[in-house]
C-alpha cells in the first residue's frame, strides 16, 4: 500500500488516503471525490505536481508520449525529460491520466512558474 496526500484540491477532500501500488491515481482520486483534472481530450489541463514522500525514489517507467508531452507542455525541459529516462524516475509534473501510484507521495495541483 502507498499514502497518498492530495493538498491545494478542496478543503472538504484534501488529505491521506491508501492506495494500492500501480493504481491509476485519477481512479483513486474519484473514488474519494477529489477534483483532479483528467481531461483525455487535452493532456494540457490535467498536469500536477507530485513529491514523492519516501526516503528512496521509486523506480518509475514512464510512457515516452508522457515525457514528450511534459516537455510541449512547458512543465519540463528536455534534459529533465532525458534524465528521467536514463534513471527511470518520475519528473515533479505528471499528466494526472497518465499515472500511476508507486509509492508514497504528496499531489497539489499544478501551477506554471512565470519567468
Amino acid at each position: 500500500m502507498a499514502r497518498v496526500i492530495f493538498m491545494h484540491f478542496n478543503t472538504e477532500t484534501d488529505g491521506v488516503y491508501d492506495a494500492k501500488i500501480g493504481e491509476p491515481i485519477v481512479r483513486l482520486a474519484k473514488e474519494k471525490g477529489v477534483p483532479l483534472p483528467s481531461d483525455t481530450k487535452d493532456y494540457s489541463k490535467c498536469l500536477i505536481s507530485v513529491e514523492n514522500l519516501s526516503d528512496e525514489e521509486p523506480t518509475s517507467y514512464m510512457e515516452d508520449e508522457e515525457l514528450d508531452l511534459l516537455v510541449e507542455y512547458g512543465a519540463i525541459t528536455k534534459e529533465e525529460a532525458e534524465q528521467c529516462q536514463q534513471f527511470t524516475i518520475s519528473p515533479k509534473i505528471r499528466i494526472a491520466p497518465m499515472m500511476l501510484i508507486k509509492g508514497d507521495i504528496l499531489v497539489k495541483p499544478y501551477k506554471k512558474l512565470s519567468k
